[in-house]
């Protein structure tokens, strides 16, 4: 490690760089009068920026001067915008010419903000810029925009464009005049061309569980880019982007620059200091690096691009939701001091990398060069790095110092450029952005320029905790029922951390060895074996057994509810601290069991492991959920008690609870079902899916280890022909609960309608039937949203989710262009056995599916034209390709009929009111979405879509238990929305006292309103 430069020094230098650059403009902030005027109020008022830079967003969608002018109005709407934009837009859509000269003023203002970013468009024009940019003292690495790549023909023309540009650029180059500080250091010399590549840009599938395959096609696409830059003398910067992809960019750069072929390529790599881990990660590359610079190849030295991090609000909206610790410093000092001791870190290995500082921050480049004064490297032994277009004072008082510099300038068209223009705008507009701090609210050089400090209570938990470490993922502690914490989801496995994938591999490898297992019936407390027994396979194997259960008849359903019967008035009536506190150690003992119960989906139920652990977090999410909301319910209901008087609204169980369950979500589903009967004093008979008797059956384990007195739940794995009808029918049944399918759903509430003799209660059915779910694209979507959001939806778990999409609608402008990205996509889906790691998309449940689904494929042609019809499956297994039928009357059998599987019509709408018209034909009513950048249609899609869950520009699939409580209604089912407030009150009986408390005249005052 370099040693520790004077703070004398570094404010020197610092000083020197502020003077320096004196007299130069920002020019960020002075692109016009109108844009200085809009970036200001976007700096003093946190919703008008939000609403300006969606406005950005959206602007390459704006397709006409109607259709930009409505969009003014919805974004600059009266409660967040100044009055003077309001007035304007207002004005501007109504007077005559109006929307005309408003929508050629944005793009000209928009075009103006790109334009500030973006050095070019193509090739020539990029080649033209960087030849002035040289002579005036400057070298640049190009970086091609077009970040989100989902499919293997756009990953192609990413790198074909690439391809062109590195060319284009070493074909213009040569002429260029010589400038020794910017092509030669104390090591040699330095290419004049450079370029930096996104890895995520050049395969579909670079993604922790795909990570095999997404090096391969990343390393195919790159391999001649790298070799024609070895040949010709270019250097390949590998950009570093989302945090789930760091590992996988680290290993495919070492991997490429081990490679015999590319020994003599000039390569470099970007470490993000923001990242708690990004010094261990320096450390292991600096490693590395001094092994590979020591081979006999003797290859130049990489070259490594400190930076501070540019995605830090996109990935703590990720992560904070999905409940991961933030593997980056929360405070921005915390960045600060970490990139000066990754600084020492870098420049401590001189003569083995090259180092490059990338910030606009003049403490950290002062730091950076004082550091390396007291390394004794010389000013030509590194490099400044800053972007293109901000803070061109700092480029400028580089230049005069001597130093070289180098613009990280993107090129590219609008549309992909759109994401880099807004990262640019929000750190130009952030209230940590050295930029603004300096270049537009003229701070004071020597408060910028002071040493970064720790707020105390970071410093108080550093010093507890020996100093910022890399964030792992804690199990949670059991839920104190006397005590609860706020109810917060379960996070979902965080597969970008080996661990986490490793403990995943050791569970699938562990019960690989031990499948064939058996599943008894459980009665009264006692296990039971059967005559009969039930096989489940393994869908993508049938060879395979993975479970034999006993398989009940009509006498061992005659037993379970009698006992359940007979156990339903003790357990009724213990204290509900007792009843929620099982749920709870239910939850801990699942959470502890997590991968082994999501190894058995992987095998039992064709789930993928994304699926498999996704299902697993639901199922301690309905027992942690229903846990807290039977204590809430405990409180009793709001009533009022006048003087002299004294209410109280209860509620208890109303007594035997029947729960069939459905195979798709085979622990999640039966698990709220069944929780939410047990926590409120109901005793239950589980019937468990054929399918998946072995998955279920984990939920009696966890609730058993819980506390779970033995005879209030029985366990009947057995067929639902056989024994359906008597487990609804029994005269002590009081309630059904039912997952499956409609024609199932309305015969058991048929059933249920009739009185048996010797019946107590009005036997109450609930059931979710299904659906046939519509996604709409809206003419202004962002395909980078919709095309995901639809294969997740359509394609995910091979489309057998009750809230898939089988139906997507698009407006007719966007038609052409979202079937074809979304077709692409769809070929790019890895399908194969669910146990493997890398796939994307398993097989179906079993046979009659197959062949259910098969025929639907078979006369597809009928309803539309075919696009997609995938028939490279593996030879063993229940798969069906993944289905795509275009141009599909609405009104149509396929268009109507639930298929359950992955077979996914696409509609055209000649406008946005009839794409909502459209969706709402099913008889079903169960999820929709939609995917559009207007607010004025997304609150008319909010107001219109007819489902029971509605969303907005995501997928339409993964409702999370107390976010978005799930259900539908007409034919999609009837009952309470599961994992809500509401769901619990189906299985109870509502119980109200009423006491006279007058006593001679004298009554006490003890209800709340009285005081």
């Amino acid at each position: 490690m370099a040693p520790e430069p004077s703070e004398r020094a570094v404010l020197e230098l610092g000083g020197r760089l502020a003077h320096l650059g004196t007299g130069v403009k920002a020019k960020a902030y002075e692109m016009s009068r109108l844009t200085e005027l809009l970036m200001s109020w976007a700096m003093r008022r946190p919703r008008f920026q939000a609403q300006l830079f969606r406005l950005v967003d959206v602007f390459p969608a704006m397709t006409d001067d109607a259709e930009t002018g409505r969009h003014l109005e919805e974004y600059f709407e009266a409660e967040s915008s100044p009055l003077p934009v309001v007035v304007a837009t207002r004005l501007a859509n109504r007077a005559p010419m109006g929307k005309k000269m408003a929508a050629r003023l944005t793009r000209r203002e928009v075009a103006r903000m790109a334009e500030q970013f973006i050095v070019g468009s193509d090739p020539e024009e990029v080649a033209k810029q960087l030849g002035a940019m040289w002579l005036g003292g400057t070298a640049a690495t190009i970086d091609l925009l077009g970040e989100h790549t989902y499919s293997h023909q756009e990953a192609d023309v990413y790198a074909a464009r690439l391809q062109e540009l590195v060319s284009a650029l070493l074909d213009k180059a040569p002429i260029w005049a010589e400038r020794p500080v910017l092509e030669q250091d104390d090591l040699g010399r330095l290419p004049r061309v450079a370029v930096s590549i996104k890895p995520s840009a050049l395969a579909p599938d670079f993604h922790p569980l795909t990570a095999e395959a997404g090096i391969e096609s990343a390393r195919r696409r790159l391999l001649p880019i790298l070799e024609l830059a070895a040949e010709r003398g270019a250097q390949v910067w590998f950009d570093m982007e989302r945090y789930e992809a760091k590992d996988l960019t680290f290993r495919l750069f070492k991997e490429l620059l081990d490679e015999p072929g590319l020994a003599q390529l000039h390569a470099g790599i970007v470490v993000q200091a923001y990242l708690r881990d990004s010094a261990g990660d320096l450390a292991d590359l600096m490693g590395w690096a001094e092994k590979r610079a020591s081979s006999s190849r003797r290859p130049p030295p990489v070259a490594v691009r400190l930076v501070k991090g540019a995605y830090w609000d996109t990935e703590t909206i990720v992560a904070k939701p999905a409940g991961w610790p933030s593997p980056f410093f929360a405070h921005n000092p915390e960045t600060d001091l970490n990139y000066e001791r990754c600084t020492r870190i870098l420049l401590g290995h001189h003569g083995r990398v090259r180092a490059a500082f990338g910030s606009h921050n003049l403490r950290s480049l002062a730091y950076a060069m004082a550091t390396a004064e007291a390394a004794g490297i010389p000013q030509n032994g590194y490099e400044i790095q800053l972007l293109y277009g901000m803070a061109e004072p700092v480029h400028e008082a580089v230049r005069q110092m001597g130093r070289r510099l180098r613009v990280y300038a993107p090129m590219g068209e609008l549309v992909p450029g759109m994401a880099y223009l807004v990262r640019r705008l929000l750190e130009n507009t952030s209230n940590e952005s050295f930029v603004r701090r300096r270049f537009a609210e003229g701070q004071n050089v020597a408060d910028l320029l002071v040493r970064p400090k720790l707020p105390a209570r970071v410093r108080r938990v550093n010093r507890k905790s020996g100093g910022p470490k890399p964030a792992a993922l804690a199990r949670r502690p059991v839920t104190e029922a006397g005590h609860p914490t706020g109810y917060e989801p379960e996070p979902l496995a965080e597969w970008f951390r080996p661990e986490v994938r490793q403990e995943m591999g050791d569970a699938v490898a562990e019960l690989r060895k031990g499948l064939g297992l058996f599943v008894p019936a459980r009665i009264a407390g006692r296990e039971v074996q059967t005559d009969r027994r039930i096989v489940s396979v393994d869908p993508s194997d049938p060879a395979v057994v993975v479970a034999t259960s006993a398989s009940v008849g009509l006498g061992e359903v005659e037993r379970a509810l009698v006992s359940a019967d007979r156990a339903y008035r003790d357990w009724s009536r213990r204290p509900q601290i007792e009843r929620s506190e099982v749920m709870f150690k239910a939850a801990d003992w699942l959470r502890r069991h997590r991968f082994e119960a999501a190894a058995l989906q992987l095998f039992e139920a064709g789930k993928g492991w994304s699926e498999a652990d996704g299902d697993v977090c639901e199922a301690i999410d309905y027992l942690e959920y229903y846990g807290r909301e039977g204590l809430r319910l405990a409180e009793g209901g709001k009533v009022q008690s006048p003087p002299g008087e004294n209410n109280r609204l209860t509620y208890r169980g109303r007594g035997v609870q029947v729960v069939i369950a459905p195979w798709n979500f085979p622990l999640a589903i039966p698990t709220g079902m069944t929780a939410g009967a047990l926590v409120t004093g109901n005793t239950v008979v589980l019937k468990p899916a054929e399918q998946t008797p072995a998955t279920a059956q984990l939920l009696v384990r966890a609730l058993l280890e819980g506390g779970l007195p033995e005879e209030v739940l029985s366990f009947l794995p057995g067929v639902g022909e056989e024994i359906g009808d008597a487990l609804v029918t029994h005269p002590v049944v009081s309630g059904v609960t039912f997952t499956g399918s409609k024609a199932v759903g309305l015969h058991l509430n048929e059933l249920g309608a009739k009185v048996s003799p010797g019946q107590r209660e009005v036997r109450r059915v609930f059931a979710e039937m299904g659906g046939k779910n519509a996604l709409v694209v809206d003419s202004d979507a962002d395909l980078d949203v919709a095309v995901p959001a639809a294969i997740q939806s359509s394609f995910g778990f091979a489309g057998q989710r009750c809230s898939a999409a089988s139906r997507l609608v698009a407006v007719s402008s966007i038609y052409e262009a979202f079937l074809e990205r979304f077709v692409e996509a769809a070929k790019a889906l890895r399908i194969g056995a669910p146990s493997e790691m890398s796939t994307e998309m398993g097989p179906v449940i079993d046979e009659d599916a197959l062949k259910r689904i098969s025929r639907w494929q078979e006369r597809a042609s009928e309803f539309g034209q075919v696009v997609l019809l995938r028939e490279d499956l593996p030879s063993r297994g229940y798969f069906v390709g993944p289905t795509i039928v275009a141009n599909v009357s609405p009104a149509s059998e396929i268009a109507q009929t639930e298929i359950f599987g992955p077979v996914v019509v696409v509609s055209r709408a000649s406008s946005f009111e009839e794409s909502i018209e459209l969706a709402n034909t099913s008889q079903y009513a169960l999820t929709a979405g939609v995917v559009s950048r207007s607010p004025a249609h997304i609150s008319y899609a909010s107001e219109e879509l007819d489902a029971g869950n509605i969303y907005v520009n995501r997928t339409i699939t993964g409702a999370v238990v107390g976010r978005q409580p799930f259900g539908g209604h007409k034919m999609s089912g009837f009952g309470q929305k599961a994992g809500g407030p509401d769901y619990l009150f189906q299985f109870v009986e509502p119980r109200v006292v009423t006491e006279n408390t007058m006593r001679q005249g004298f009554a006490p005052i003890d209800s709340p309103d009285e005081r």
